[in-house]
């Protein structure tokens, strides 16, 4: 069979590799769909630095077909469609985790697992996946609601928003900040919270981006959006004056990405929300932020920090997925065959913004 095996920085191949066998605690799949991120190219080329043991099968989170099943395996069988999810908790030690074909992870005891036996990502046409993080899906329910099997790969988007809102405990009928929101992951944290019947207040610096990401929702009446000045007073301002009554929201998500650091957002959001307002940091700025300490302080705000999410939310994604609660709707891009690998990686990187996924394309029979 056939696998993208990076063999070291700047060394991605095509490899013939053996084909996974199920043993027990394991499912083999075969892969259907599987998104190509925009900045997996950083990593492939040393730009973005990972901890990673070469060689190994890059590839996250993966849509699949069952192959074959561990000997203690019982619910999951063959030919079942499924959703791989990559998070990878340690079993012994679910404090530890790291991604499946992407990320080892930090600790001994996370390199340790990332580096041997959970070591091959999905970017292959067989992968072998811890059954706990395999996830069965209803096809029946799929066709009810018109979800392409390959539109599946944006689960990948949507659980790690999913573990944000629910770090932070959104609720129906809740007002939730979005800052920023027209990034690829923050634009899937409207489409977590709407599935969770939240309403949201989008900010965003540029006017225009704003008013395609409406259009991308259809111009869903449950999303007011507010454009950001980079005065925090006056952002803060205008985004209290968005919430119901002008009294602030009950929670903010943020997914800043990592030039960040400076901007006047997180600031502006914190103070816009309500007193015991909650705020999750789930994006990546790597420096140091300021924060209104003051104001937290008085106002009784929690800050969490999430990083990704865990089998719950994403078990969560596809339930409300399959009740008609959540409407996937990234264009794919694709899908395209692992031995077009050059090009869609180069098409990948290109392909930024909220809207589009490029998607990779496995045998899946």
């Amino acid at each position: 069979m056939k696998a993208l095996v990076l063999h070291g920085i700047k060394d991605l191949r095509l490899d013939e590799v053996p084909v996974p066998t199920a043993d027990p605690g394991s499912v083999v799949i075969s892969m259907v769909a599987s998104p190509v991120w925009n900045y997996l190219p950083e990593i492939m080329d040393g730009r973005r630095v990972y901890p990673l043991t070469f060689p190994f099968t890059f590839g996250t989170y993966a849509v699949g077909r069952v192959k074959a099943v561990g000997p203690d395996i019982t619910y999951i069988k063959p030919g079942q469609l499924v959703f791989c999810d990559a998070m990878i908790y340690l079993r012994d030690s679910p404090t530890n985790f790291f991604v499946l074909g992407y990320h080892g992870g930090y600790t001994p005891e996370e390199r340790t697992v990332s580096s041997t036996y959970w070591k091959d990502g999905c970017f292959a046409d067989l992968v072998r996946w811890p059954a706990e993080n395999v996830h069965v899906v209803d096809e029946g329910l799929l066709a009810k609601h018109n979800v392409p099997i390959e539109q599946l790969a944006e689960v990948a988007a949507v659980g790690p928003a999913m573990g944000a809102a629910n770090s932070i405990g959104v609720k129906a009928g809740e007002t939730v900040f979005i800052l920023p929101s027209t990034g690829f992951f923050s634009s899937s944290a409207i489409t977590a919270v709407l599935g969770l019947g939240a309403n949201v207040v989008a900010g965003g610096r540029s006017k225009e981006s704003l008013d395609r990401m409406l259009e991308y929702f259809d111009n869903d009446p449950r999303i007011t959006p507010v454009v950001l000045s980079g005065d925090a007073d006056r952002d803060s301002a205008a985004l209290r004056a968005a919430t119901p009554h002008g009294r602030g929201a009950d929670a903010y998500i943020d997914f800043s990405p990592p030039m960040a650091a400076n901007n006047t957002h997180i600031i502006a959001g914190l103070k816009a929300l309500k007193r015991a307002g909650r705020c999750c940091f789930a994006g990546v700025i790597l420096d140091n932020v300021a924060l209104p300490y003051y104001y937290i302080m008085d106002n009784a705000l929690t800050i969490k920090g999430a990083f990704a999410c865990h089998r719950e939310d994403t078990a969560q994604v596809l339930r409300l997925i399959e009740g008609g609660n959540i409407k996937l709707r990234k264009d794919i891009i694709g899908p395209y065959s692992l031995a077009d690998y050059k090009e869609t990686l180069v098409l990948a990187e290109e392909s930024r913004g909220f809207s589009k996924m490029v998607v990779f394309k496995g045998k899946g029979d």
